[in-house]
């Protein structure tokens, strides 16, 4: 009897049980009775664990169970090779897609072509598998075993005519831990269509559903800047991302219709900035600006207007004429203006010198305030005439008077 009540004890202890306290005594003094409500009660609270743990077992057994039933219906049951179709290509590309180094492109088409191929290679690779491009045995329990690993679902497309689809599910907490997302360079990954996220998870990616945006941009520092004889740069800021546009005509008001010139910009920015070429010089032009936010809210701006600058008819000054570095068969003719201009040089034997298409002359289109033209091919011991000619960017032009210089003896 000791022993049975020692080995009933020990039992309750392990199981977390609290046996009763009683005071140590012997066999002799312990009387029947008080052994067996002893002995009843430990009976009792061996029952109550044994019914706890028996529930427990249940619970795991349905979760097990609950896993077979998504993990163990997709399964692929053949080789696959280029050229064939069907819902097991179709689960081939969703494996594959899943991992964005070996299937980049993600086609779920269910058809297995060149890009099928390629993916198929890269997993291979990336496993030890001989690189064939085709779904062989070893490739086939490599691909099952990530089936095994990761959960997939199976479901009706909605599109007319497509099957089946499948979708992997992506564990809610990996779609916002940092160290996953930078693993993704830091974007946020593309949540499966058939996969429904819990509302927190939602917020933290920002697909949380929010209210409309009714809302228009609110448009301020407009101005006209970079004024010149034919062109103006308009400058405005939003309080919101939205696009750019610039309405402007010589007549007030101006209207923002389809008549009206305009110039327009699709970018969703704040700091919003137009140019307008072509102008006419020393004429009022009117203005307004429109911005749209991403939500198509729109506002026009009040009306505005520049004057753009009086037409530059003024040629320019030459100076500083001469001939340099003179060898007996070349020379360098120099000058400066006082803003920039082209270059031309016009030279002959005899005087006086003509700027006609005849006359030989060199030329540059570059506008500048230092010129430097090179006479070559020259006759030694000869005295040649010139004149020199440069033109601003407005086409106003100067010639100046006949100059002349002696090339060296040979």
């Amino acid at each position: 009897m000791n022993k049975f009540i020692i080995i009933l004890i020990a039992v309750a202890v392990a199981g977390g049980l609290q046996a009763p306290v009683f005071a140590q005594t012997s066999t002799s003094q312990t009387s029947t009775s008080s052994l067996q409500a002893l002995i009843d009660s430990l009976k009792q609270q061996i029952a109550t664990l044994q019914a706890k743990i028996q529930t427990a077992q249940q619970a795991q057994q349905q979760v097990r169970e609950a896993a077979q039933d998504v993990k163990g219906t997709l399964k692929l049951i053949s080789g696959l090779r280029e050229g064939m179709s069907g819902d097991q290509v179709k689960l081939l590309q969703t494996i594959l897609s899943a991992d964005s180094s070996v299937y980049p492109e993600g086609k779920i088409t269910g058809y297995f072509g060149a890009l099928t191929a390629k993916a198929v290679k890269k997993f291979q690779q990336k496993f030890g598998i001989e690189q064939v491009g085709r779904v062989g045995p070893k490739t086939l329990e490599k691909l099952n075993k990530w089936l095994e690993d990761n959960l997939l679902t199976e479901e009706d497309s909605d599109k007319p005519g497509e099957g089946k689809r499948f979708c992997a599910i992506v564990p809610p907490g990996h779609l916002i831990a940092p160290g996953w997302l930078r693993k993704q360079d830091g974007v946020k990954p593309i949540v499966p269509s058939c996969q429904v996220l819990p509302p927190g998870i939602l917020q933290k990616l920002g697909l949380a559903t929010t209210t409309p945006d009714v809302t228009a941009p609110v448009i301020s520092g407009v101005a006209a800047t970079g004024n010149t004889t034919t062109s103006v740069n308009i400058v405005w800021m939003t309080n919101e991302a939205a696009t750019s546009k610039l309405w402007y005509s010589t007549s007030t008001p101006v209207q923002a219709t389809s008549t009206t010139p305009s110039v327009s910009s699709s970018s969703l920015v704040t700091n919003h900035s137009v140019g307008v070429s072509g102008l006419a010089p020393s004429t009022t032009y009117y203005y307004k600006v429109e911005s749209a936010d991403a939500a198509g809210n729109k506002t026009v701006s009040a009306e505005f207007s520049f004057v753009t600058l009086a037409a530059d008819t003024i040629p320019p000054i030459i100076s500083a004429v001469a001939a340099t570095s003179t060898t007996a068969t070349s020379t360098h003719i120099i000058w400066t203006t006082n803003e920039p201009a082209t270059s031309r040089v016009w030279y002959g034997t005899s005087t006086p010198v003509q700027a006609t298409s005849t006359t030989p002359s060199v030329y540059s289109g570059s506008l500048t305030l230092n010129h430097d033209m090179a006479l070559s091919g020259l006759v030694a011991s000869t005295t040649y005439y010139y004149v020199v000619s440069s033109a601003d960017a407005y086409g106003n032009s100067a010639t100046t008077d006949q100059f002349s210089f002696l090339t060296a003896s040979q």
